[in-house]
């Protein structure tokens, strides 16, 4: 439907032109009306019009007037005119603001139907263009994509090394190529996903995933080898620190929430800042190297760091105190944590290493530590400080021994969280009994339990086998014999009965397990069970 508005200062026109045209049938609806021009502007910016019908001689703003302000301000609006007079002495004026068309107040209910048909006809073919031009815009702009994905591509692996190429390419293609960092992604599950219509859609949504993470950033994200990615990102402003603090805010974000929505894992390699499109190689070399240092990490993401400042001790780089902090604080050793931080802080401060340089190591500090508690939830108590606060600390400090209070405290918030969760393993084993108990005869594994109690499935089963000395399947099985046997005790009892009252489906399978816990088969059970009853 189309909203028409009439504009005419004679009462008796506005309703008549309301009642006896059938707008209905001409797919329109009179959604307001106006005295004069004036009036008709101030509806406009109220009511989303498509057609106005106006008198041209009305007091204050006429019909040309208004047919003037709307072509210069609503060019989409269509104008028809109503004239007293068969004088069109004002066609001219009237043809340069694109009025449609002008009908004589003389027998209008004839002519304002073909000329609200007229607009109608412009009103959609106009429709169709735009729909036209948008998706030739969408075509041009997918295709810009596939170019500007290919140039990326070939100048990150070192296709294209001439420096007046790189330049006149990445300008006409209109890549914003500031302050950016090189982000590499690698699938842990990489042969999960054959090279298939389901690979690429996963890769699809993956890609969909980084563009909103990275949100309003420029960014250009591109499938390198199977199982990995490149984006290219640009920060905002040009202070290395406060770029990775950001970034690495943003990675940590991207591995927990592709954990928890899609079930997959991902290794992240950051490169140090670049400034040009000129070192996009080299940008992607110190990502994938960086990439390399989670191969004996549980972090999942590091920040690239130059061989020439590796200064912690000599040849290990600084993601190995972090890890070995991170070590320290799962074994509940804090003092060895601190004592591993002041070693890596006064390395640094002996050597006067770069300020940036440090913040960026006390920042992966940061990281291990919080991506360590994340793995604990959601048990772990909070620390005391939040992960965005603590890196907005890290990078105002002002000196070397703020560094060292700011990571300190964030040590020992670890340790008593940590602590905390230390105390909470009877109450997730009972719970975890609780469950097998009233769900005994349904379908149920440790995941279903996981879920149940939302906690990690890997973590519940290495902390029931420590707890109890037994597995979580061992327990369900156990139970479930126990269950069984005094259903046996039934002479009327069936086998397979029996098995599906204790949530084993296949009596072959409950004869295997009967077996292996009670040491006889489940006919030998029972029939032992009637001897011992008529003696």
């Amino acid at each position: 439907m189309y909203n028409v508005m009439i504009v005419d200062n004679e009462p008796v026109i506005k309703k008549g032109l309301q009642c006896f045209i059938d707008w209905e049938a001409l797919q329109c609806e009179v959604v307001c009306e106006a005295c004069n021009g004036m009036e008709a502007v101030e509806m406009l910016g109220h009511y989303d019009i498509h057609i106005i019908v106006t008198d041209i001689r009305m007091p204050g703003m006429d019909g040309l007037a208004l047919s003037n302000y709307v072509h210069r301000n609503f060019p989409q609006i269509k104008v028809i005119i109503l004239t007293a007079f068969a004088d069109f002495s004002y066609a001219q004026t009237a043809i340069q603001y694109e009025v449609v068309d002008f009908v004589v107040k003389i027998n209008p209910t004839e002519k304002i139907p073909v000329a609200i048909e007229k607009a109608t006809r412009l009103l959609e073919k106009e429709k169709e263009q735009r729909e036209k031009l948008r998706q030739l815009e969408s075509k041009i702009n997918d295709h810009l994509s596939e170019i500007s994905e290919k140039f990326l591509k070939e100048a990150v692996e070192g296709l294209i090394s001439d420096e007046a190429s790189l330049f006149n390419r990445s300008r006409e293609l209109g890549l914003q190529l500031e302050n950016y960092f090189a982000v590499y992604l690698e699938f842990e599950d990489k042969h999960s996903f054959p090279l298939t219509n389901e690979y690429q859609r996963f890769l699809a949504s993956i890609r969909q995933f980084l563009a909103l993470a990275f949100e309003e950033r420029p960014s250009y994200i591109m499938a390198m080898e199977q199982s990995t990615l490149l984006a290219i990102v640009s920060m905002d402003g040009g202070n290395a620190a406060v770029s990775t603090q950001a970034l690495l805010t943003i990675c940590n974000e991207i591995l927990t929430m592709a954990k928890n929505f899609r079930r997959y894992h991902l290794n992240i390699g950051i490169s140090s800042m670049h400034w040009d499109v000129l070192t996009l190689s080299t940008a992607y070399r110190e990502a994938k190297e960086a990439l390399q240092g989670n191969f004996y990490s549980d972090n999942h993401v590091a920040v690239y760091r130059p061989h020439a400042n590796q200064t912690l001790t000599p040849g290990a780089p600084p993601h190995h105190a972090a890890e070995q902090i991170a070590e320290y604080l799962q074994h509940r050793q804090s003092e060895l944590a601190i004592h591993q931080l002041d070693r890596l802080l006064e390395s640094y401060r002996s050597t006067k290493e770069p300020i940036e340089n440090v913040k960026v190591a006390c920042l992966l500090i940061g990281s291990y530590c919080f991506r360590l508690l994340s793995a604990s939830q959601p048990f772990a108590a909070e620390p005391t400080e939040s992960q965005t606060t603590v890196y907005k600390q890290i990078q105002e400090s002002k000196n070397i021994q703020q560094l060292t209070d700011i990571l300190k405290r964030l040590i020992q918030s670890c340790s008593r969280a940590l602590a905390f969760n230390d105390k909470q393993p009877n109450y997730i084993v009972i719970e975890c009994q609780k469950y097998i108990r009233e769900h005994y005869n349904q379908n149920l594994n440790l995941q279903i339990i996981a879920d149940h109690i939302h906690i990690n499935s890997s973590y519940l089963s290495r902390l029931y086998k420590k707890v109890t000395g037994e597995s979580i399947i061992d327990a369900i099985n156990k139970y479930r014999i126990e269950k069984a046997k005094k259903l046996l005790r039934n002479p009327a009892s069936k086998v397979f009965e029996v098995a599906e009252a204790v949530g084993i489906e296949t009596p072959a399978y409950f004869t295997h397990v009967f077996s292996k816990y009670a040491g006889m088969s489940p006919k030998e059970y029972k029939l032992n069970y009637s001897q011992t009853e008529l003696r």
